[in-house]
């Protein structure tokens, strides 16, 4: 079995009995293999959850770009950058927070969660960085606006944004209505993302 496949197993089995309850044997068993094969290929407990949640983190940006689709080049006509901003926010949102692992593990372990979507999440903060970087760059392109010194910074901020939002979900700002979230996204994620 391959390291996504073993992968696969390790995230099927902390979606089921979170991460503490969660030993190596019982991936390597879900897995149909054995517990130094597992250690060989993925390496220890703790390296195994970055591992899943990172690539967690992979597939969920693969489901949002397939929602939001790509955007189009300048002068197309028909393309609504705020609406198209809206719509990504809110895929984005929806996928995070409709994620099983990320909602077993919260429920079921909520303090090896914390830990490891805060001290252990730079590198899927960088990979969904990524994807908002490419996206504010055609935003503006498409805007006519041509700043793009500050593209990156905005990028890790809304990635810590919606960190911070699937960490803290009863906190502000209020999103729970589609009027709510379209009144946050216009007047703060629209100017941030389009650069003016």
């Amino acid at each position: 079995m391959d390291a996504t496949g073993l992968l696969d197993a390790a995230v099927a089995q902390f979606a089921l009995t979170g991460v503490r309850r969660t030993s190596a044997d019982d991936i390597a068993r879900r897995a149909g293999v054995n517990r130094a094969t597992l250690y060989r290929k993925l390496g220890t407990k703790s390296q195994i959850l970055n591992r899943a949640i990172l690539q967690e983190t992979a597939r969920a940006l693969g489901r949002i770009e397939e929602v939001i689709g790509d955007v189009p080049a300048p002068g197309t006509q028909g393309f609504d950058p705020a609406a198209y901003v809206l719509r990504f926010f809110t895929v984005t949102i929806d996928e995070v927070r409709g994620n099983q692992l990320l909602r077993q593990v919260m429920l079921m372990d909520r303090e090896d969660a914390l830990v490891g979507l805060t001290e252990r999440a730079g590198d899927a903060l960088a990979l969904a960085a990524e994807l908002s970087a490419d996206r504010i760059r055609k935003l503006r392109a498409y805007v006519g606006n041509p700043e793009t010194a500050d593209v990156v910074a905005v990028s890790v901020t809304l990635a810590r944004l919606t960190q911070s939002l699937l960490l803290t979900p009863d906190g502000p700002p209020r999103l729970d209505t589609a009027a709510r979230r379209k009144r946050y996204v216009a007047t703060v994620i629209v100017p941030m993302v389009l650069g003016r």
